[in-house]
Parts: C-alpha cells; sequence; structure tokens
C-alpha cells in the first residue's frame, strides 16, 4: 500500500472503534472474551503502527523538505558555477584585449626608441663624418705648412751655406791679416 491508502486507511479505523468494535451475536459464532481480547491487542498494535506511520510520514515530510532545499542549493549553485563561467570567460577576454593593448603599446614605444636612435645614430656618424673631413683638412693644412716651412729651411739653409764659407774665409783673412800686421 502506499503512503495515502495507508493515511485514509488510518483516518477511517481509530483504535478506539476497533476496541469498542461490536458484533451481532449469533448461534453458533465467535467466543466474545476472545474476539474483544482480540479486538484490544489489534488496537494497541493498530496505536503503534498508526504512531510509527505518523513519525515515518514526518520523516519522510522532513527528508522531502531536505531534498528539496538541496536541489534549491544544487540549482544555486550550477547557477553560481554558470556565473564563474561567464565571469572567467570575461576576465579572459578583457585580459586578452588588455594584453592585444600593451603589446601595441609596446609596439609604437619601440617604434618610437628605435626611431630615436636611427636619428641619434644618423646624427652620430655625420658628427664622425664631419669630424674626419676636419681632421683630412687639417692634416693637409698641416702638412703643406710643414712642407712650406721645410721648404723655407731648405732656402735659409741654401742662402747661409754661402754667407758661412764667406764669413768663414772674411774671417780667416781677417784672422791672418791681424797676424801679419
Amino acid at each position: 500500500m502506499d503512503n495515502k491508502n495507508l493515511e485514509s486507511l488510518a483516518e477511517k479505523i481509530s483504535p478506539t472503534e476497533l476496541k469498542n468494535k461490536e458484533f451481532k451475536k449469533v448461534m453458533r459464532g465467535y467466543c466474545p472474551e476472545e474476539v474483544v481480547s482480540f479486538l484490544d491487542q489489534t488496537a494497541k498494535a493498530w496505536i503503534q503502527v498508526q504512531k510509527r506511520e505518523k513519525d515515518l510520514l514526518q520523516k519522510i515530510e522532513s527528508l522531502s523538505a531536505e531534498i528539496s532545499h538541496w536541489r534549491q542549493r544544487e540549482a544555486e549553485i550550477a547557477k553560481f558555477k554558470q556565473d564563474a563561467i561567464k565571469e572567467a570567460e570575461q576576465i579572459k577576454e578583457d585580459g586578452a584585449k588588455e594584453a592585444e593593448k600593451l603589446l601595441h603599446q609596446v609596439e609604437e614605444k619601440a617604434q618610437e626608441i628605435r626611431g630615436k636612435t636611427e636619428e641619434w645614430l644618423a646624427e652620430v656618424i655625420n658628427r664622425v663624418q664631419e669630424t674626419e673631413r676636419q681632421k683630412t683638412n687639417f692634416m693637409t693644412a698641416f702638412k703643406s705648412a710643414l712642407d712650406s716651412h721645410y721648404e723655407l729651411i731648405k732656402q735659409d739653409q741654401q742662402i747661409a751655406q754661402p754667407l758661412t764659407h764667406e764669413l768663414d774665409a772674411f774671417l780667416k783673412s781677417v784672422m791672418t791679416g791681424a797676424r801679419t800686421h
């Protein structure tokens, strides 16, 4: 029997009705004392059955409520899980966008640094080339000045040599003439 049939049977017959039930007396019927004793025992057993049935129904209600509660919690957890998955996907998407943005900024900054470095390097190369050109001009001018001075010294030596010979000769003659006097 299912729970509803037990409830309806329990509602229809009470232990008091079982105890006080009277039967028609007929000849050759049952022994009234045995029937009364049996009905008394049945009423006592019926009280226990009703009590147990009531306890079991309360337990079923309590367990049903608990199952309902846990199903509700399960649904809440499933929703939390779904929300967490969505939030994780959003965080991942936002992170990817932020990473892409940062990468773009880094690439722009790298291009800017590279451009400035190339400009600086071009300027340094130009300065080095200008310095090399100035060095070459200086070396050419210095060599030319040295060559000119060398020529002048050479000319001075050529002019000074005959003068030196003449002066020597003059001094010798003056010295020889002074000795003779």
